[in-house]
């Protein structure tokens, strides 16, 4: 899975570090120090979650919705990708008991997973969707085709309002757990801003983790 390490600290909410999906269970999630570890490789039998190694301390990263009844209005509930045919209920995720961020339990394989504690798609800030990227035993998940993705490909977020938001990929890229820019995945605050976590690269059993994190960066349209 996807994990985030979440700071009690007003202005290290968005704080994190990533946990692995056991091998490719989550599909290259973040582990953000060590973004997500889900990767291309080998599953485990079992949907285990293991926590990142390296905690990473995230950009101060806050709302800019005032109110708390108006973020309980627009939440997003569904996620499409239309040229790698996903279509995708969101569920709402915050951060485990260790403090990672958590990935989706109701349909761990099926659904994406809205970092809510950080920004509503749609609103200025960058908003975190994760996903697995194969299920136990290798099978394709949710993300699987994340990495075919590429500029100016659309994203749609619906929301519980009825509103649609719509983005468009600016750029697909992978990392390094150490390298990812942090700041730029959960701290850019000059524009309206979605990005899309995953697994990438090989996993390593060793360490809990795949070699990469997939990061895939969409601006909104409307």
């Amino acid at each position: 899975m996807l994990l985030l390490r979440h700071l009690s600290n007003k202005e290290e909410r968005m704080g994190s570090s990533f946990q692995s999906a056991g091998v490719c269970l989550l599909g290259c999630l973040f582990l953000l120090p060590l973004l997500i570890g889900n990767g291309a490789g080998t599953p485990p039998t079992s949907a285990e979650t293991t926590s990142m190694q390296k905690p990473a301390t995230l950009p101060s990263m806050q709302r800019t919705t005032p109110l708390e009844a108006e973020v309980k209005a627009e939440i997003p509930l569904r996620l499409m990708i239309p040229s790698i045919q996903v279509d995708a209920p969101i569920e709402t995720v915050t951060t485990t008991a260790e403090g990672n961020l958590a990935t989706p339990i109701q349909h761990p394989w099926d659904d994406a997973g809205w970092y809510s504690p950080g920004t509503l798609p749609g609103q200025m800030g960058s908003a975190v969707i994760d996903g697995h990227l194969n299920r136990p035993g290798g099978a394709p998940a949710v993300f699987w085709n994340l990495k075919q993705l590429r500029i100016g490909d659309a994203v749609l977020v619906f929301t519980s309002t009825g509103i649609t938001h719509h983005f468009h990929i600016t750029r697909v890229a992978a990392y390094q757990p150490q390298d990812a820019p942090m700041e730029e995945i959960f701290g850019n605050t000059n524009g309206r801003y979605l990005n899309l976590i995953t697994c990438a690269g090989v996993w390593v059993a060793s360490q809990g983790q795949t070699t990469q994190r997939l990061i895939v960066f969409a601006t909104f349209d409307s």
